[in-house]
């Protein structure tokens, strides 16, 4: 005679409360109860959630981006652009919402990744992208030493004049990066050039003939103010000199230096 297979003792839900209310009973028997409750109440998915942080579900240029979480916290959240560049953010509201500090640049697709924690504490991740829209109004500005040529004597500064007003000075400034081969010392200061912002970077002393300077402008996206954008990077590299002119060629992406050939140029970014 053939003996079935015994079958996994599983206390009813009667039973349970039956023993709990006995005053000696087995660990054995709770823990089978416990079981039982945790397989009969299965986990939620944390929900994420896209928009901006003015409450639309979409993200336009300008707008702070925002990532929610339902049903959990967010542990970590990153949002990149095509370039790799992160928009910094922080959490609120007991780490269910993520705002970004920065704004979002137009006509860009940004890739989100946000990992999270339910209240089970099992964790998971949510892959999302948004696209923002392009811009109507766009703002530029005008570099000198020109890429286009002219002689950068020892006591030229470098200056960007805009087209139209800057109201976020900070946010350009901070886009705005000089460097040189002998570290030389400068700063920045904002000025008003025939009725126009204009920001300048001299040296504490004069170049030294033969420096060599590279100016990097990653404006593309930062918001001038009066809904007008950057929506490109800018770039540009000369050799100081008593007499050298510094030339560029646009067209072939590279600039064309006395003594020194074709440099890589830095203009790069959609839009113009």
């Amino acid at each position: 005679m053939s003996l079935s297979p015994a079958r996994p003792f599983r206390p009813s839900r009667s039973l349970c409360v039956a023993l709990a209310l006995m005053p000696v009973l087995g660990v054995g028997t709770l823990a089978a109860c416990d079981a039982a409750r945790a397989s009969a109440t299965p986990e939620q998915p944390v929900k994420v959630g896209l928009g901006s942080a003015g409450g639309h579900p979409t993200v336009q240029a300008g707008d702070q981006l925002r990532v929610s979480a339902d049903g959990g916290v967010l542990t970590e959240v990153t949002v990149t652009d095509p370039r790799g560049r992160q928009l910094v953010g922080g959490f609120s509201h007991g780490g269910t919402v993520w705002t970004s500090r920065a704004k979002a640049a137009p006509d860009t697709k940004y890739s989100v990744l946000a990992r999270t924690k339910n209240p089970q504490g099992a964790s998971d991740e949510a892959k999302e992208s948004l696209t923002t829209g392009k811009v109507a109004k766009r703002n530029r500005p005008t570099f000198s030493p020109s890429p286009h040529g002219e002689v950068v004597d020892v006591d030229d500064p470098i200056s960007l004049t805009f087209a139209f007003p800057v109201r976020d000075r900070a946010a350009v400034e901070q886009r705005l990066t000089v460097t040189t081969d002998n570290r030389t010392a400068g700063a920045w200061t904002w000025e008003s050039a025939h009725g126009k912002d204009r920001i300048v970077w001299r040296p504490e002393r004069d170049w030294k003939p033969g420096t060599k300077v590279t100016l990097r402008a990653e404006l593309n996206g930062v918001d001038s103010g009066g809904g007008r954008f950057f929506t490109k990077d800018y770039g540009l590299r000369f050799t100081v000199g008593r007499s050298a002119a510094v030339r560029a060629d646009l067209d072939s992406d590279a600039y064309i230096t006395p003594g020194l050939g074709l440099t890589p140029a830095l203009w790069q970014g959609p839009g113009g």
